[in-house]
């Protein structure tokens, strides 16, 4: 297999030059512009929900359709994309994108706007995976990290600018409009993939993918089992965490804490800033210290923002409980993006990321849905908070105790360390 890799590795070369990290940029440029659009009505949901008199339960059903839909599909786009390539899935996502915004504005009742979150749902599993095996497609193990902290940096920028527009907006406009507005902007995304995105020179390998299929997941996860499971163990705590957040601390901040719109928008707005400069800092020192010391501190600061939401009591205490929060998801991310494509080999980046994706939104099915459920039970999501807390916790153990702290693919060096036992027994 390391005669493979090498070849692959070998042949990714030329992507992998600076002509590669000019389509990362291009690809983050374009995701920014897409999360611009997301952002626009991320502090939007929670007020949504009550001018429609529906609770907490109802907020985790909408965001657990949009994860259900993905786990459907995120493997079959996954190993599409390992077909007929990346860029086709990218616009066939966004087509769908502005689709769904453009129901989100005049959805009337709460079936309505779980049927626009479902279709948002089912071609979001085909982007995101795409654009993490893009990456994948045009780095190597040296880059991998720091193009994966320009994916997260272009990621990000959506979630400081979005929210702020789109604040402001529902506070003076109305909670409508900013889907238009935010279908106007994947719309633009879908002109920029177009123009600047190129569909990468894969291995000779995958360029046969429409007449030999791609390896199963057993085969790809044979050879670095315990890491490929802790990682996704890490992943799922990350998002388990995130849709308690996103559904029971929301709805409390709204009408405990008295939050406006234009509020929440400068909290993602903090939190976005901190990951923009985080994830591209913490990226390249996983590129030089290895990507599992990032994500067991990460995953440790989560706790303790966790902690920090449960106790919050002002905004200031949100903003702050935001910036911990953003730190911690910039250590982590990036850095177990980047490790996951360290194990697998080039020809199977799309179906894997496809999996992890599957896997990430299994957690954020069970997240929204329990935080909604014990908000309304209690009236309050300290429990919910203190629940995700020790969850993180769980997930930053797991990481130290189960991930490889080389830098190299865990393979590689396997087989490397095989070859030399093989070698001195030759010699012997």
């Amino acid at each position: 297999m390391e005669s493979v890799r090498s070849e692959a590795d070998a042949q990714q070369e030329p992507s992998s030059s600076s002509g590669g990290m000019r389509q990362v940029l291009a690809l983050a440029l374009s995701l920014s512009i897409l999360q611009i659009g997301f952002g626009i009505i991320m502090p939007i949901f929670p007020f949504y929900i009550v001018e429609l008199g529906v609770g907490a339960t109802e907020l985790g059903i909408l965001a657990a359709s949009f994860a259900i839909a993905r786990i459907v599909l995120a493997g079959p786009l996954g190993r599409l994309s390992d077909r007929v390539g990346r860029k086709p899935v990218l616009i066939f996502a966004l087509v769908g994108f502005a689709a769904a915004n453009v129901i989100y504005a005049f959805a009337n009742t709460i079936l309505v706007m779980i049927a626009a979150r479902m279709l948002e749902g089912a071609v979001s599993a085909g982007f995101f995976p795409a654009a993490n095996a893009y990456v994948s497609d045009v780095t190597t193990v040296e880059n991998r990290g720091k193009a994966m902290g320009y994916l997260s940096m272009g990621s990000n920028v959506g979630f400081v600018v979005g929210p702020t527009v789109g604040g402001i907006m529902a506070q003076f406009l109305g909670f409508r409009l900013p889907f238009i507005i935010a279908a106007g902007a994947t719309l633009f995304t879908l002109l920029l993939i177009l123009v600047l995105i190129h569909e990468p020179d894969r291995h000779d390998a995958t360029r046969e993918m429409d007449t030999k299929p791609a390896p199963s997941l057993r085969e790809v996860f044979g050879c670095n089992r315990k890491a490929y499971s802790v990682l996704g163990f890490a992943m799922f705590t990350t998002m388990f965490s995130i849709g308690i957040l996103e559904v029971a601390f929301m709805i409390d901040a709204v009408v405990r804490l008295g939050i406006t719109p234009i509020e929440i928008g400068a909290f993602f707005g903090i939190m976005g800033v901190t990951m923009i400069f985080g994830s591209v800092i913490f990226g390249s020192i996983s590129d030089r210290a290895g990507r599992t010391p990032l994500i067991v501190i990460g995953s440790f600061i989560g706790t303790i923002a966790m902690f920090m939401f449960a106790l919050a009591s002002s905004f200031f205490d949100l903003a702050l409980a935001g910036l911990v929060l953003g730190i911690g998801f910039s250590m982590r991310g990036p850095s177990i993006q980047a490790l996951i494509a360290d194990l697998t080999h080039p020809r199977s980046y799309g179906v894997v990321m496809g999996a992890y994706g599957a896997v990430s939104n299994s957690a954020y099915v069970v997240g929204p849905l329990l935080g909604g459920y014990l908000y309304d039970q209690q009236g309050t999501s300290v429990v919910s908070l203190i629940l995700g807390a020790w969850v993180a916790t769980a997930g930053g153990v797991a990481a130290w105790v189960g991930l490889p702290m080389s830098t190299k693919p865990v393979c590689e060096t396997i087989e490397s360390e095989s070859s030399g036992e093989n070698g001195s027994q030759a010699s012997d």
